[in-house]
């Protein structure tokens, strides 16, 4: 009985080893896996953030491009209708060109009195020619008005571009979601 006993105790300690064994083998060999997963998964996030890196450069560098392109375009258009401005006042204070402006006479409705279309035909439009002077001042208006369209034309041009740019990334982002979640 004593050889049974130590039988079975021998018999239970090496079920026990082969049990710790194999949970150490199955534990080792999952180990490796989880490492083997993590490795591909930091590789993947490595990759991931150095296209990001690149995606983000080359983002800023055509949105930098598109400005000074637009602060180009607007600095000629604005070069040219200053040159055209200056032309313009030259002539308008040289006489070269002379404004005139239309002089209504003023009338006051008479009491009684049929009605305008029953009246005798209007009378001839007169105008007045403006002073040279003036008719300059008043030309710089219409010419500042136009600049800060010009330049709010720019402003908005900039901002549909970052826009734009901001759409491009998220849908940069959203691409590589969709291939992170597809992957195995």
């Amino acid at each position: 009985m004593k050889n049974l006993l130590a039988d079975v105790m021998l018999y239970a300690v090496l079920l026990a080893a082969g049990a710790i064994a194999g949970i150490t083998y199955e534990s080792s060999r999952q180990a490796q896996a989880d490492k083997t997963e993590l490795q591909e998964l930091q590789r993947r996030a490595a990759s991931n953030a150095a296209w990001l890196r690149g995606e983000r450069v080359a983002s800023e560098s055509r949105l930098t491009q598109q400005i000074a392109d637009l602060y180009t375009q607007l600095s000629t258009t604005q070069g040219q209708a200053n040159e055209d401005h200056q032309t313009h006042v030259a002539s308008v204070r040289s006489g070269t060109v002379s404004v005139r402006v239309p002089i209504v006479p003023a009338s006051c409705p008479s009491v009684g009195v049929g009605t305008a279309a029953s009246a005798t035909p209007a009378a001839p439009t007169t105008h007045a020619q403006l002073d040279p002077a003036a008719a300059a001042d008043l030309a710089a208006i219409p010419h500042e008005g136009d600049a800060a369209i010009r330049e709010l034309n720019t402003c908005i041009a900039q901002y549909n571009a970052v826009r734009q740019t901001q759409q491009d990334w998220l849908a940069s982002l959203n691409h590589l979601e969709r291939q992170h979640d597809q992957a195995p």
